[in-house]
């Protein structure tokens, strides 16, 4: 049994991740306006990254992702960096989760506090399309050249998954297992889409032929949807279970709708009279094995699926 099944069993049968990570920045009082996103901080303000996986971690996450998901090397150079430095922010990120999660794991430890498993770091690689939103054409090997040695980088930095984010397109998803064999890559690796109608990637392509892809993958132990809205995660899990036997990531959006006229979010009305955990219950009964939030959710959140999903009084 690997390190995560073995995880996803010490959890009840269902492994909580964590959440969104620019909100909880900003809550700290970081400026992430800026096109590199959370990963601007990896530079400026790493004790803020820290003490982020920190608050999850005492939230209940059995998964910390890294602050890694728009860190590219071109976007580092494009800032003025080396590359060298470039790949060393890449490092950083995941150093920094590596850090929380054995600080947090000795202290829980001391606290003789059972309610804890021993967090898994993943290290976060976001779409191409994260990094360049132009609507430029560009092909399998083109994606492949743009991921490789970010891949590279982040795979022996010492995280125990590879958390592929987001990845909207069939095209991108044949790529990425490519390189993981290309590049022999040793760490499970998961691969999540997003979707913005609930039947389709948000290319318009269906969930069935990309799976196809992802099933004839023995690197990929994962598969799932993040940044998605909520109110679809649950006839997405339905669709995945009939179309795969890997196990089901899903962590969406808090429901929450940006307004780009008005520059702010629209509180959440697509979840009636359901609270984000209780719909984490009804997705871990339809057969997710790993569950979290994506854009706005916060270490309440977490804490509030955590303890839903694992039966506990609180933390």
């Amino acid at each position: 049994m690997g390190a995560l099944e073995e995880l996803v069993a010490k959890a009840g049968g269902c492994a909580v991740i964590d959440g969104d990570f620019a909100t909880q920045l900003e809550a700290l009082g970081a400026d992430i306006n800026d096109p590199l996103w959370s990963a601007a901080c990896l530079s400026a303000r790493p004790h803020l990254v820290k003490e982020v996986h920190m608050q999850y971690l005492e939230a209940g996450a059995d998964i910390i992702i890294s602050s890694s998901y728009q860190a590219t090397i071109p976007g580092f150079v494009a800032r003025g960096m080396s590359v060298a430095e470039a790949e060393d922010l890449l490092r950083t990120s995941v150093k920094l989760a590596v850090e929380a999660r054995d600080e947090f794991w000795k202290s829980a430890l001391r606290k003789a506090k059972p309610i804890y498993n021993r967090a898994l770091v993943a290290a976060s690689i976001g779409s191409y399309g994260a990094y360049l939103a132009d609507g430029s054409e560009y092909s399998r090997e083109k994606l492949k050249d743009f991921h490789r040695r970010r891949l590279q980088v982040l795979a022996s930095a010492g995280p125990d998954l590879i958390a592929f984010e987001a990845i909207p397109n069939k095209m991108e998803a044949q790529a990425l297992v490519e390189l993981l064999e290309e590049e022999n890559v040793q760490v499970p690796s998961w691969i999540c889409f997003s979707s913005v109608d609930g039947k389709n990637l948000c290319s318009g392509e269906s969930f069935a032929d990309c799976l196809k892809i992802l099933n004839a993958s023995k690197k990929v132990a994962v598969v799932g949807v993040n940044c998605t809205p909520p109110q679809f995660i649950e006839g997405i899990i339905s669709q995945f279970r009939k179309q795969t036997k890997k196990a089901i990531a899903v962590y969406p959006n808090s429901g929450e709708v940006w307004d780009g006229r008005a520059k702010r979010w629209l509180p959440v009305e697509c979840l009636g009279h359901k609270s984000f955990d209780a719909l984490a219950k009804r997705w871990q009964e339809a057969g997710a094995s790993l569950i979290g939030g994506c854009c706005r959710t916060t270490p309440s959140t977490i804490r509030a699926v955590s303890k839903i999903l694992k039966g506990r009084a609180g933390h």
